[in-house]
């Protein structure tokens, strides 16, 4: 959308955009106000524009803060990772750690890292027991390397879509922009692949509801002290074809 508006004037459309805020409470969006963003983003088109910015850094915040929160507070999620991810597992999850808090943490428009947003993260990578686990030989290297038809069987895009970037933890020191480390392609990358396992995992949890529960079943021909014997059976079903992801 904000390539259209850089390369057309959409200035003279604008008009007051009333937000619904409750029943009966709306908060305005005033037309000169829309009319001025408009004809800037089009008179600057090399210049960023802040309030897309801000709604890119805060839709970021919100998708990696969820999946961290998804990791530490629901097993069942984190299980289903670790086998949907495999050996790509632990790169995703400390890549998720580290830029959650930089975006958590930051106070500047640049998105500086602090050392509060690495130093105990590194030291836990660099800790003997994840070091041997994860054959990292003393490295502090994060290599996040996925593609999607290597990991998820039922991936029907292109088999050479996939998302990588290195995060090195021994390097990286206070001041260093996000941006500098994970280009801004690879964290909408990073955000597509949070919401596919969300998805994923959506689907994976209807599939299990679907499953036949054991039933207990009475058989006429067997009798015993005036009670029925009982047999454990399954009911029938039928699979329904599975859903599909594919690249956006």
């Amino acid at each position: 959308m904000e390539q259209v508006i850089i390369t057309n004037d959409l200035s003279e459309l604008a008009m007051n955009l009333p937000i619904s805020t409750g029943q009966k409470t709306s908060f305005m969006l005033k037309e000169w106000l829309i009319k001025n963003l408009l004809s800037s983003i089009h008179k600057n088109p090399t210049k960023r524009n802040v309030y897309g910015y801000l709604t890119e850094i805060s839709s970021f915040k919100g998708i990696f803060s969820i999946m961290r929160e998804l990791i530490e507070n629901d097993a069942d999620f984190r299980i289903f990772l670790k086998e949907t991810l495999k050996d790509q597992y632990f790169p995703f999850e400390q890549s998720i750690r580290f830029i959650r808090n930089v975006l958590n943490h930051g106070t500047s428009s640049n998105l500086s890292i602090k050392l509060e947003d690495y130093e105990i993260q590194k030291d836990f990578i660099l800790s003997p027991k994840v070091q041997r686990v994860n054959q990292l030989k003393g490295s502090a290297l994060i290599h996040l390397k996925f593609k999607y038809s290597e990991y998820i069987k039922q991936w029907k895009g292109s088999p050479d879509y996939w998302i990588e970037f290195i995060l090195d933890f021994k390097t990286l020191k206070p001041g260093l922009e996000l941006e500098k480390l994970i280009t801004w392609h690879n964290l909408y990358l990073l955000a597509e692949l949070c919401y596919n396992l969300s998805l994923l995992r959506g689907v994976q949890k209807q599939q299990i509801k679907k499953t036949p529960t054991a039933t207990t079943k009475r058989i006429p021909t067997a009798k015993k002290d005036n009670h029925w014997t009982t047999k454990q059976v399954s009911k029938p079903y039928h699979k329904k074809d599975k859903k599909h992801l594919t690249s956006k």
